[in-house]
């Protein structure tokens, strides 16, 4: 956990924040209700926990790539015509998440792009398992799992192609004004 100070410079609230853990190696994160913690961060190296709230962990993730939080979703949304439980791109090209429910929803967890095993425990519960044997139950069904994840990679995808689309039509570009 990490001590803030406001009073700093412009843009230090980054620096040391509990949103770094919010990178590539980010697993799932949740609310909690312990204490001074107000979630949890399960990455591939470890378990770790915030006094900052999900919603301000996922935002600081997102501010770190020049949005926020709201712009990721909104942005997504019309894109994809998501308009609900939609997934966010916090950095466009390779780090995303999706909410298992509303994210509004005190139940929601978010789970990042990486490869999962869903097992069904009871209508509208399921356990989630990564490829490094952590797991965690979340409520909802493995239907509805799936489909956010395909949704979540489907998402990723496009915005690759597009970037990947984007610099061969820069790069075979003639119609640049000749140097005088």
């Amino acid at each position: 956990m990490v001590e803030y100070n406001y009073r700093r410079r412009k843009g230090d609230f980054l620096l040391n924040c509990d949103s770094n853990w919010i990178d590539n190696q980010a697993l799932s994160l949740e609310s909690v209700f312990t204490g001074d913690y107000k979630s949890k961060i399960t990455t591939t190296h470890g378990i770790y926990y915030s006094c900052l709230t999900v919603h301000d962990l996922l935002n600081r993730a997102c501010i770190r790539y020049a949005s926020t939080m709201e712009g990721r979703i909104q942005a997504t949304s019309i894109f994809m015509n998501y308009p609900k439980k939609t997934s966010i791109l916090i950095e466009p090209t390779e780090i995303g998440a999706f909410p298992t429910m509303s994210y509004q929803h005190a139940e929601c967890v978010w789970l990042f792009n990486h490869h999962f095993h869903v097992e069904e425990l009871d209508k509208g519960k399921s356990r989630v398992t990564f490829r490094n044997g952590t797991s965690l139950i979340v409520h909802v069904s493995k239907h509805v799992l799936l489909k956010q994840q395909h949704r979540l990679h489907f998402t990723l995808d496009t915005y690759r192609i597009i970037q990947r689309d984007k610099k061969r039509y820069i790069a075979n570009d003639d119609s640049k004004p000749e140097s005088e």
